[in-house]
């Protein structure tokens, strides 16, 4: 068969498939129609911010959505899964779901709050979201406010594409016939995260502002403990804690009882908490979801401002927080199931390093960090020519905002973020040089095989006489660091040597100088460093064989 013949019967083919799926969509769509039309409202609970007439398009869109995972089944690649999610899975689930996880601790359910007058704004930001979990975020919250908190509702569409998603119109047409305050905004170009949800926060009208994802579900009682302690401090930021879940083989997982810090290059670091029901204090939060008042929103120019995409916005709010006099919490007895992408819609590139990372990174530092601290940053993330006019203009009116804070970098960082950690004297033994006569410094490369970090000399100053920024400093927490997030790691067994992650507990990432033997070893003595001339790689070797 000639290839035009075989391109032919499949275009035919393609088209057949195609009319016939979509005249099944149109029956089954029109048979909704006529068999919800005359079903009673009566029969199901009333939900206060639901007309008669949201109800009925509620129900019709949930059957519809219930049809089309069988047509989605048959079909995947044609309905390409487009957030990375269990789409046929997650289309079958009810749109208001009573089985919702509780992960909450157990004391929870014995605590009380006070009533709380306080009126939210919440505010939800999607992108090509799927119309199941966009819907089922917007009546969980809903449902899960009480009423007399509800200030309104805040929707914004950041140009999802509604040709390929036509679905995403319905979000619209529904929250049209609610019969509570609903401000829905779309933009024509996409603006990225961080612009829509500073865009929200500028629009809300309430006294507090509750900034959710779009793929969540929260189940009654998980707002008051956030509203008791904005109500206390108008300058906190209180965030609940999350609870993921893999569609794909209904894995959960979360973050209990971890303070979420960062280092100076702004990578995470989680810390262990006394394991308690009550809020505790955290280094930053995670961005998708937390409650903060309108009024030191204001205050402090809210985040983001210059920023692009998503990214690091969550690091500059809380930065900002802590400056300006107020604390940021995790609160345990507040959750909020989230549900895990395998890849994300938004328009970023690669998911792991985003283009606009780099960027919202150099304007945290330049804005917050301190300047010997942020030159290290400006360094790692590619330079300061990526900054606009415009970019700067936004950092210097940062700066000019903490400077009537309370409190400055320094106090942050011994207070709350110790691990942003300085080059200088103050936090180092001794810098790894192997031989200051000859030139030599220890440093790393990547095995390209295994993919392994390896400790390896060579010489200390670049090709363009600049001191190379990966030569090895022994800190004063006794860990050798190189690139100052990796550091040498003595536990992987045999005689190998490897650079892993600082995780800053000790154990077999602490290293010792031992004068006699001038060498370095493992914290127990044990284990001596020794350098492998053949392979010019360093491989740990017992001391005793060493001395001997």
């Amino acid at each position: 068969m000639s290839p035009v013949l075989r391109y032919t019967i499949m275009t035919i083919y393609g088209l057949c498939l195609i009319i016939f799926l979509f005249e099944i969509g149109i029956f089954q769509w029109s048979r909704l129609k006529v068999s919800t039309s005359n079903f009673e409202i009566a029969q199901k609970p009333a939900l206060y911010f639901e007309s008669p007439r949201a109800t009925k398009l509620r129900f019709l869109l949930e059957e519809n959505l219930k049809f089309g995972s069988h047509l989605k089944k048959l079909n995947t690649e044609l309905f390409d899964k487009r957030e990375g999610y269990h789409e046929e899975y997650i289309d079958t689930l009810p749109i208001i779901r009573n089985d919702i996880r509780d992960s909450a601790p157990e004391q929870c359910a014995n605590k009380t709050y006070k009533k709380s007058t306080t009126r939210v704004s919440v505010i939800i930001n999607y992108h090509n979201e799927l119309l199941s979990l966009m819907l089922r975020s917007i009546y969980t919250v809903l449902l899960s406010i009480p009423e007399e908190n509800l200030e309104e509702l805040i929707l914004i569409d950041d140009a999802s594409n509604l040709t390929s998603h036509y679905d995403l119109t319905f979000v619209e047409d529904l929250v049209k016939l609610f019969v509570v305050p609903v401000r829905h905004f779309r933009f024509e170009e996409n603006l990225g995260l961080i612009y829509s949800r500073r865009f929200g926060c500028i629009k809300a009208t309430g006294d507090a502002v509750l900034v959710l994802d779009s793929h969540i579900e929260v189940k009654p009682g998980f707002l008051e403990p956030l509203l008791e302690i904005v109500d206390k401090n108008y300058k906190a930021i209180a965030a609940p804690v999350f609870d993921f879940w893999d569609t794909f083989n209904d894995n959960y997982w979360s973050y209990d009882w971890m303070a979420l810090g960062y280092d100076r290059y702004l990578t995470w670091i989680f810390h262990g908490v006394p394991k308690t029901p009550e809020p505790f204090e955290t280094p930053a939060i995670m961005g998708g979801a937390f409650l903060a008042s309108k009024r030191f929103l204001e205050e402090i120019d809210y985040f983001g401002a210059a920023m692009e995409g998503w990214g690091f916005e969550n690091i500059e709010l809380t930065l900002k927080t802590w400056n300006c006099g107020g604390s940021v919490y995790y609160v345990p007895c507040s959750r909020v199931l989230h549900y895990a992408a395998r890849r994300s819609p938004m328009k970023h590139g690669d998911r792991k390093t985003p283009k606009n990372i780099f960027l919202n990174a150099l304007i945290v530092a330049k804005s917050l960090f301190g300047e010997g601290i942020s030159e290290d940053v400006v360094k790692a993330h590619g330079g300061t020519q990526q900054l606009t006019m415009e970019k700067w203009a936004a950092i210097n009116q940062t700066k000019q905002i903490m400077k009537s804070c309370p409190r400055d970098f320094e106090w942050v960082r011994s207070r709350v973020t110790p691990e942003i950690e300085s080059y200088g004297p103050e936090t180092s033994k001794a810098y790894g040089v192997s031989d200051l006569e000859m030139g030599y410094c220890l440093s790393r490369k990547q095995d390209h095989e295994t993919k392994h970090i390896l400790p390896i000399i060579e010489a200390c100053i670049a090709l363009d006489g600049r001191p190379k920024r990966d030569s090895a400093r022994l800190t004063i927490w006794d860990e050798l660091r190189i690139y100052d997030r990796l550091c040498l790691d003595w536990g992987w067994g045999e005689n190998w040597l490897l650079f892993d992650s600082c995780h800053k507990l000790g154990g077999a990432q602490t290293t010792k100088y031992n004068s006699n033997l001038k060498t370095l070893t493992s914290g127990n003595g044990e284990w001596c460093m020794v350098h492998n001339i053949t392979s010019n790689v360093f491989v740990r070797e017992l001391c005793e064989k060493k001395d001997s």
